[in-house]
């Protein structure tokens, strides 16, 4: 029985500025297994925020495919892409983008809320997983009343609550100090553990990066070096 996730296949992406192509991802393979976690690498510019964004099917390649369990998700509709987003995938970013009018369950429970789950049954699950991340004495705080760890982990909360397979996280820990960051990295392995959970970490740290499974290094669109 296969254990892949997802395979990205020579997926390619280029723009065309004028008379100018400019290549942003060139031919780019990998696969990530159920519960494994992966760093991308690179320097801005190479293409690492743009391979995120078509794993997510917020963006399209050029040519290439993403396979999510065996199907091409550049199939799917766009309605089919809004609930494979919803009900497989969870995004953190390096700025929470929580709202700012809604407290922490309320942020936490809108995924849930966007997929028709019933309000009474959404407030309990953003409850139990603002617990797993270690803020239930935080659920009534808004965002300003929070620190930055503290906004991170609901967002990583608000990410993980519809129990996806697959989390893409860009620089979760990018504005964070080096003590704050070090316990989102033990958060997601906790997490990971507990739900069985994927996440594809795109980072500059390179000392997070050693600590997931496997490191891919993108330089100028390619995908140049696969570690474990």
């Amino acid at each position: 029985m296969s254990t892949e996730l997802l395979v990205c296949e020579n997926v390619s992406k280029h723009y065309q500025e004028g008379s100018n192509k400019v290549q942003v991802l060139d031919n780019v393979n990998f696969h990530i297994d159920k519960a494994e976690q992966i760093a991308i690498l690179g320097s801005s510019g190479s293409g690492k925020s743009t391979l995120l964004h078509i794993l997510g099917a917020l963006d399209t390649p050029t040519s290439g495919s993403v396979l999510f369990k065996g199907t091409d998700i550049f199939s799917y509709s766009e309605k089919q892409q809004a609930r494979f987003r919803n009900q497989s995938l969870g995004f953190v970013y390096q700025f929470h983008h929580l709202l700012p009018e809604f407290n922490a369950i309320e942020n936490v429970a809108m995924p849930l809320l966007i997929g028709k789950v019933d309000r009474g049954d959404a407030t309990k699950q953003a409850a139990n997983m603002l617990d797993k991340v270690g803020l239930s004495h935080r659920i009534k705080h808004k965002p300003s009343e929070m620190s930055g760890g503290e906004r991170q982990r609901v967002a990583i909360a608000r990410a993980l609550v519809t129990q996806p397979d697959l989390v893409l996280a860009d620089e979760p820990t990018g504005n964070l100090d080096h003590r704050t960051g070090q316990s989102i990295y033990q958060l997601l392995n906790e997490l990971r553990e507990q739900i069985s959970t994927s996440f594809i970490v795109v980072t500059h740290d390179t000392e997070l990066a050693k600590k997931l499974d496997r490191t891919l290094l993108i330089t100028d669109g390619k995908l140049v070096r696969q570690e474990p």
